[in-house]
């Protein structure tokens, strides 16, 4: 399957909407601009109108008495009536046709000669019907294709100057600035999304090359090379990325060492028992002891612990990798103690050390496996009665559903330099020591949900502790 690269999944899908959004910005704003110029010129028509037809019917009301009375109304209603247009303004304008359909109004001859042509549409159309009186707005289109909204009265007088009110306002003029103005967001949006298009770019491209270069650097450190990554970063997530694969890379390379020393280690503590073994051997066949039997006890000790050394390693390696999870049952803490200590009592006599084990409540039981704690309270023990000067102590305390078993010497203690690292697979300490029983046992303190710590006593030797959880069962 074809992965998309961060540029594109980020660009992509913001490039499209910033493509569309200057045709759709200018189509929301030319229907709103249009909208609202249509209801400014209604507005400005009816404003033009509450203040002509109060003067029209004001100014016609009452029959004339004479022709000269009938032309002095005529004559006081347009003056009246340009005033009117001239005090509103906006862009509502006022035509007046006689009974004849000449132009009465506006009286100015620029505005007269501007409005004559629209003037003769507009009475031909009223003549011909097109054009209804009412009041009631409507859009008509002249020769020439220019639009208006307008209104028709008809003026209540007997007068024969008089006959037809048209208040108007040209939309064409409207549409052209609506026109010219969406042209302007158009381009407005379009410049305003190359921007923002720059300057996503820009933002992808810089948080796309620091994971190029990060992903290079994790290729180098899988490689071996467990050089840290020196340069920081502006960006907080990627500097604390850099910060976890500087710190993954110092395990790894503290891992590396590990098993590097522990090869070394279990190289030489194979190769002097197989060297014994085989001198000895080649000896008996040379003949070289007259008593084969000596030899013979040295080649069977040195196979007793050259077997001893490749089981702890199978029994390590098989616990480290999840092999046969141990089912964790309740197990009885003052048996395993006492079975323990049934098994060191000899090699205590044999050393003058001392085993005591204060009396445990006798139900007190924990969830774990009676092999594996077996294995690891023999560790410990064991360890205690070879550095002891005259007592082991095994204590138990339980608390908040925990269970801690204590194996405490009086020797001479635990090297500084060596705590940090004394349950690492045979790791050879400043006594120049050398073992797997203490990483077995904390392996097998984990495979029970437990935790197994050292560290020095202020009086003086080791203690070693191991927490279990609890038992809820009686047993």
């Amino acid at each position: 399957m074809k992965r998309r690269t961060l540029l594109t999944r980020l660009l992509l899908p913001l490039l499209a909407v910033l493509i569309l959004l200057p045709p759709l910005v200018c189509l929301i704003f030319r229907q709103a601009a249009e909208r609202y110029a249509y209801d400014e010129a209604a507005d400005d028509l009816e404003a033009l109108q509450q203040n002509i037809l109060p003067l029209m019917e004001s100014g016609f009301t009452a029959r004339p008495a004479s022709p000269e009375e009938a032309e002095e109304q005529v004559g006081d209603f347009l003056r009246q009536a340009g005033s009117a247009v001239h005090r509103i303004g906006g862009g509502a304008r006022l035509i007046i046709l006689g009974t004849e359909s000449q132009l009465v109004y506006p009286h100015d001859e620029d505005d007269r000669e501007a409005a004559a042509p629209l003037a003769a549409e507009l009475a031909a159309a009223i003549d011909s019907g097109l054009l209804n009186q009412g009041g009631e707005a409507a859009g008509w289109t002249d020769s020439s294709g220019e639009e208006y909204l307008l209104r028709v009265y008809e003026v209540p007088t007997q007068s024969v100057r008089l006959q037809w009110l048209i208040t108007y306002c040209s939309v064409s003029s409207i549409s052209g600035w609506v026109n010219q103005a969406s042209l302007l967001v158009l381009l407005i949006s379009a410049l305003f999304a190359a921007a923002a298009i720059a300057v996503l770019w820009l933002t992808a491209r810089s948080v796309s090359r620091p994971l190029q270069r990060l992903c290079g650097e994790a290729g180098r450190i899988g490689s071996g090379n467990f050089s840290e990554i020196g340069q920081p970063f502006s960006i907080r997530e990627l500097e604390q990325l850099r910060l976890a694969m500087n710190e993954m890379s110092r395990r790894l390379q503290s891992s590396d060492r590990v098993q590097k020393d522990f090869f070394q280690n279990v190289s030489h503590e194979l190769r002097n028992p197989l060297m014994s073994i085989s001198g000895y051997a080649q000896g008996i066949e040379q003949g070289v002891f007259p008593e084969p039997k000596d030899a013979a006890h040295t080649i069977l000790e040195e196979s007793v612990r050259l077997t001893g050394l490749v089981n702890s390693l199978l029994t390590l390696s098989r616990m480290e990798s999840g092999q046969n999870a141990p089912a964790l049952t309740p197990v009885l803490i003052e048996e395993a103690i006492g079975d323990c200590l049934d098994r060191f009592h000899g090699l205590a006599l044999q050393k003058g050390v001392t085993l005591a084990a204060p009396a445990a409540d006798g139900i007190l039981a924990v969830l774990g496996d009676e092999e594996l704690l077996g294995k690891v309270l023999d560790n410990l023990v064991s360890n205690a009665v070879r550095y002891a000067k005259t007592a082991v102590t095994v204590t138990v305390t339980a608390e908040k559903g925990h269970v801690q078993i204590s194996v405490l010497d009086d020797g001479a203690g635990i090297a500084e330099g060596d705590l940090p690292h004394l349950f690492e697979r045979c790791f050879k300490g400043s006594c120049g020591n050398f073992g797997l029983g203490l990483s077995i046992a904390q392996t097998a303190a984990k495979a029970m949900g437990g935790t197994l710590t050292a560290a020095n006593r202020l009086e003086g030797g080791a203690i070693f502790t191991l927490t279990l959880n609890q038992s809820s069962v009686n047993l």
